[in-house]
């Protein structure tokens, strides 16, 4: 069994759910215990790796959430290799690149999207592309946000109300991302899920 320490680099802070999905699938892969946090540091992403190396408490691995933007997530992966390759460390970082933005994984489950719009047996349809199509969809913070409101149901006041809460229902969804739900679905999720559980294999071996 092996103890496992992380960081992750996040775009920004309405990241940092991530950190409590990397200890379950690190817990998952095999690691006896982990213990990880995210990281403030600014730059290019080569040079935020180069922050954490140079910490005086050393990780075993580096997180870097960079979001595709695009259909495409090849060109962020190899920005990321390139980075982790030039400081040496390639075999510590392990890229996270949700395809599109991060909010793609959150458009998947439905239900939990009624859920956190305060409607969970709401029937209205919200406008979300299907699971198959969500990562070739273009703004998913857009239509999750849109989706959001239309699921509150409300109209006039209560409606504008609703709006001014997605930031908080953005960190909810994000908290409540369901690894065996319908984000497993996503290729871009099943890449990041795959890529944890190989490099903990290394680790453990």
């Amino acid at each position: 069994m092996t103890d496992v320490t992380f960081a992750l680099i996040r775009e920004g802070t309405s990241d940092d759910g991530l950190v409590a999905h990397l200890r379950t699938l690190i817990i998952n892969a095999g690691a006896s215990s982990v213990v990880g946090a995210p990281r403030e540091y600014k730059g290019t992403t080569k040079e935020r790796i180069s922050e954490v190396l140079a910490e005086q408490t050393k990780v075993d691995l580096i997180f870097v959430h960079r979001d595709a933007d695009s259909s495409d997530p090849e060109p962020r992966y190899e920005e990321i290799r390139d980075a982790a390759s030039a400081l040496g460390c390639s075999d510590q970082v392990v890229p996270v690149v949700p395809v599109q933005e991060l909010e793609a994984w959150l458009l998947a489950d439905l239900s939990q999207i009624r859920s956190v719009s305060g409607r969970p047996r709401g029937k209205t349809p919200l406008g979300i592309p299907s699971v198959k199509k969500i990562e070739s969809t273009k703004s998913p913070k857009e239509i999750l946000q849109n989706a959001c409101l239309i699921a509150s149901e409300t109209t006039g006041a209560r409606r504008k109300k609703q709006a001014k809460q997605f930031t908080q229902h953005r960190t909810t969804l994000l908290e409540r991302l369901d690894h065996d739900g319908p984000v497993r679905n996503l290729p871009s999720w099943q890449r990041f899920v795959d890529d944890v559980t190989s490099k903990i294999a290394e680790l453990c071996s």
